[in-house]
């Protein structure tokens, strides 16, 4: 009797955890973002390796909300320091997955804190990845 009670119970909450994960399954994930959710500057901090060879950057990228960046970065490698102000461009899926391409590599980053940060990896040179995180946020965003 014991059994057949606790075989029941069992029974009844696998029905109940699988009715929950259906309707899990049906809620919409959040989406929403687009080249306008990175406006504004944000100040970065990136570490890896490029040609075997550790690296370090820190930088201010500014996005103009519509497609285009600039940045103000300096890497600092074993040979030394390197000062680059380039230029770019960048594409926001609805996701909040970003793709851009500036300095000659390209990069995938994600919009995390809503649009107060992202994460980035270069995708194109070396094992380089790296967090930056909105300057003034809440001051005026």
């Amino acid at each position: 009797m014991k059994l057949r009670i606790t075989s029941s119970i069992l029974a009844m909450s696998l029905v109940g955890l699988f009715i929950s994960l259906e309707t899990v399954r049906k809620v919409p994930a959040k989406a929403g973002c687009s080249n306008a959710s990175l406006k504004g500057s944000y100040g970065l901090h990136a570490t890896g390796t490029l040609g075997g060879d550790p690296i370090a950057a820190v930088g201010l990228f500014t996005f103009d909300g519509a497609g285009s960046l600039t940045a103000n970065l300096f890497f600092r490698t074993p040979a030394g320091t390197l000062h680059l102000l380039p230029a770019g461009t960048y594409s926001v899926s609805s996701e909040c997955i970003v793709t851009d391409h500036w300095g000659g590599s390209d990069h995938t980053s994600v919009i995390v804190d809503d649009g107060r940060g992202y994460l980035i990896l270069n995708t194109s040179d070396g094992v380089i990845s790296g967090e930056a995180r909105k300057l003034f946020a809440g001051q005026g965003e």
